[in-house]
């Protein structure tokens, strides 16, 4: 996936925030966005809500980027560790106490291999999707978990001198799971595959137009007639695609906005997250009401001019977490979350262990006796996994 750069000199363009972007990438955007807003580092203090967990490192890098949760006592995050030169997948479960690396096989002749994302529909199957690095190209990566072990899956090829990345993936049960993200190279085209217990497929997806890249970063499922996908385009335009059991269709490309995460609880309410603006980016949150998409208002932090929410997940529709990161007015990079109770949105102070970055990747929620449990994961400056626990 290529790098978002500043198309103008007085513009920030949107960083690609989701689990499914490749971490160099990454790094030059936070770079390019530092020095545009001269910023120097500070630190944060932590709610009584959010408390950090202990998680393990591999490699000389590790970096969660997804985490789904079936239980309060059973989630498993994702990601990829190694150094500058190799890197593999890495695995951890989170069993209500601790989190605990969880083996997972790395294809054999790759350079670079990562974990996007996962879904866990039940305690005793789960989905992880990324890429694989062979011969020049990204090639597709699928594994499913069964409850005690890491299944690599065959992927299909999309064709000679293709590359093709999956950064989402949704699924119903262990039979039926939508995946999503890009393929080809120039330009690159939406992708969609089905999971159907044993097969891969590909589902045709529309892009916007023949000449921008179509990216999709997410994608989430309440039936396996209605699924919603977001994304953007390199022309700084959001996706918003919806699945009907059939087909795919685009529901909204909208200028200037950007969408990384999205939860959907029902057919008719979906929360969809990511970032808007120019000079000053803010946080960016839509509701789908079952018949229209409806920007909701949502804060951002004082005195930053970025903000950036890059996972979503609910729990009903009085409960929703969203996950990312905001630049402070001393320079740091900052974990940034927030939450819906059903009437607005508010900030819910979260930790970070760096002094100068960290960035929560993803989000996932479940409800808890007496309330509600999320798991946070990402990573800090120092690259190391950055897990953090929610409980209302």
């Amino acid at each position: 996936m290529p790098t978002t750069l500043l198309p103008q000199s007085t513009r920030l363009s949107f960083p690609k925030l989701n689990a499914g972007r490749r971490y160099g990438a990454r790094a030059a955007v936070l770079g390019l966005v530092t020095a545009l807003l001269m910023l120097t580092a500070v630190t944060a203090q932590a709610s009584p809500g959010w408390s950090l967990v202990t998680s393990p490192n591999k490699g000389s890098t590790s970096e969660l980027s997804g985490v789904s949760c079936s239980t309060q006592s059973l989630c498993l995050a994702v990601g990829t560790y190694g150094s500058g030169s190799s890197e593999k997948t890495l695995s951890e479960k989170w069993n209500g106490s601790k989190v605990g690396v969880v083996t997972s096989p790395t294809p054999s002749g790759s350079k670079y291999t990562d974990f996007n994302a996962i879904s866990c529909p039940t305690s005793s199957f789960c989905m992880a999707v990324g890429r694989v690095y062979k011969s020049g190209s990204d090639l597709m990566l699928a594994e499913d978990w069964n409850g005690s072990k890491w299944t690599q899956l065959t992927t299909p090829s999309l064709g000679v001198d293709q590359s093709d990345d999956l950064y989402g993936v949704s699924c119903k049960s262990a039979t039926w799971c939508m995946a999503v993200g890009w393929w080809t190279i120039d330009p690159e085209n939406a992708l969609a595959m089905l999971w159907n217990g044993s097969t891969w497929t590909q589902e045709t997806v529309p892009n916007t137009n023949s000449t921008d890249d179509n990216d999709l970063y997410s994608v989430s499922c309440v039936a396996t007639s209605f699924c919603i996908a977001v994304g953007a385009t390199s022309g700084d335009d959001q996706l918003i695609d919806r699945w009907n059991g059939t087909t795919w269709a685009i529901v909204s490309s909208t200028a200037n906005l950007a969408l990384d995460g999205v939860r959907c609880r029902s057919t008719t309410f979906c929360v969809a997250v990511g970032a808007q603006g120019s000079s000053t980016i803010d946080t960016l949150v839509e509701t789908w009401n079952g018949a229209t998409w409806t920007v909701t208002s949502s804060p951002n932090v004082s005195g930053s001019n970025a903000n950036f929410l890059a996972s979503v997940s609910c729990t009903g529709t009085t409960f929703c977490m969203a996950g990312g990161y905001y630049f402070s007015s001393g320079g740091a990079v900052l974990t940034l979350t927030e939450v819906w109770t059903g009437g607005t949105w508010s900030i819910v102070p979260s930790i970070n262990p760096n002094a100068t970055q960290n960035d929560i990747t993803s989000v996932s929620c479940t409800t808890a006796p007496g309330g509600n449990f999320c798991l946070a994961v990402g990573w800090d400056g120092s690259s190391l996994t950055l897990v953090e626990k929610y409980s209302s």
